[in-house]
């Protein structure tokens, strides 16, 4: 049913009240609140910057918006504002100060304030239907949205559960992943961790995103079972063979996932798997879409779409690839099935393309 005009600008009101948030909570993680706030203590706005060396007016107000919406507590409303004290639940730390959780949300802020920036170059593209600049990594640098749930789930839990892929990796002779479209490296990185007999290969078109996963692999004390290359995941032909390939929420981004399937399933042993994660789209278009949907359309609109559409004959997927796209690229890329696999998560949908 069509809203009333009343009602649509109510609705607008409502996520102008939430575009900002966003906005404070970019401010919160870039300059250190949350995480000076984590500890749990009740904290003035003087004792919040001087912390966090910021300007005790700027903190005060963002105080104060925090706890108008929920996101800090207060301790007294009343009295001199720079007395009044403020304390980060311990219940929201795990959204807004800590990295490693799979609920962090913070990083959600980051990724609106870079593709915010862009937005004047979306529009042109647009006009145009071509592609707009790549983002650039300063000032704060790519941000890996799925890290932590890289760390926590893709080789504690998601992979675990899929009992003939795991007594694989778990067995000798060791497997090889190669896992495509890999970005910062943390998906390798999660599945060498987890599996400690195989090697991993990432490759990624992005060379400071490989650079960053080498780091990554480092620091992370898998760098002797992992290794990073710059490589277009179309093109990618390697002489050796692999037992696992993995495109993790990555084929709807790609101009060519046809190409890209097709030497995904060139790369397999005899009886090698072929894994696709991606979003988890309904089968079919309705209005209206559900919450997921709507979010991601919204980011189809101003990144996955535009990233794809630098490419003659692009196949411009954008973020909603449904399962029968899903199906249709992995045809003609010469896969006999395609299978859901049986891994509960509301973040992803897990496939398995067979040659045969």
């Amino acid at each position: 049913m069509t809203m009333s005009a009343e009602e649509l600008s109510a609705q607008l009101f409502r996520s102008t009240i939430g575009a900002l948030e966003m906005n404070s909570v970019y401010l919160g993680d870039q300059l250190g609140y949350y995480r000076a706030m984590a500890d749990g203590t009740a904290i003035t706005a003087g004792e919040l910057a001087a912390r966090t060396g910021t300007a005790a007016r700027y903190t005060a107000e963002w105080l104060e918006h925090q706890a108008v919406r929920g996101l800090i507590s207060v301790v007294g409303t009343g009295g001199d504002a720079w007395e009044r004290r403020y304390r980060l639940p311990a219940e929201h730390v795990p959204v807004l100060a800590d990295a490693d959780s799979v609920l962090f949300g913070a990083q959600t802020a980051v990724q609106l304030a870079r593709y915010g920036r862009r937005l004047p170059d979306v529009v042109r593209a647009y006009r145009t239907g071509e592609a707009p600049p790549p983002l650039p990594w300063e000032p704060e640098g790519r941000v890996d949205t799925n890290r932590a749930l890289f760390q926590q789930l893709l080789g504690r839990q998601w992979l675990p559960s899929l009992t003939e892929l795991d007594s694989r990796l778990r067995a000798r002779p060791a497997a090889r992943v190669a896992d495509i479209a890999c970005g910062m490296g943390w998906s390798s990185i999660a599945m060498a961790s987890a599996y400690p007999l195989i090697t991993v290969d990432g490759i990624d078109l992005d060379d400071r995103g490989i650079e960053t996963a080498r780091a990554n692999a480092r620091r992370s004390g898998v760098a002797d079972r992992v290794r990073f290359e710059v490589a277009d995941a179309a093109e990618f032909r390697p002489s050796r063979r692999y037992d696992l390939v993995t495109v993790i929420e990555a084929l709807h981004d790609m101009a060519r996932p046809v190409d890209a399937l097709r030497a995904a399933r060139e790369l397999l042993t005899g009886d090698g798997w072929v894994m696709v994660v991606d979003v988890r789209a309904e089968e079919e278009f309705t209005v209206p879409g559900t919450e997921r949907e709507q979010c991601d359309y919204g980011w189809s609109l101003i990144a996955c779409l535009p990233d794809a559409m630098g490419t003659p004959d692009t196949a411009a997927t954008g973020t909603v690839m449904r399962p029968k796209t899903l199906r249709a690229y992995a045809e003609a890329a010469g896969f006999a099935k395609v299978e859901v696999l049986p891994v509960d998560t509301p973040y992803w949908r897990f496939y398995r393309l067979s040659p045969g």
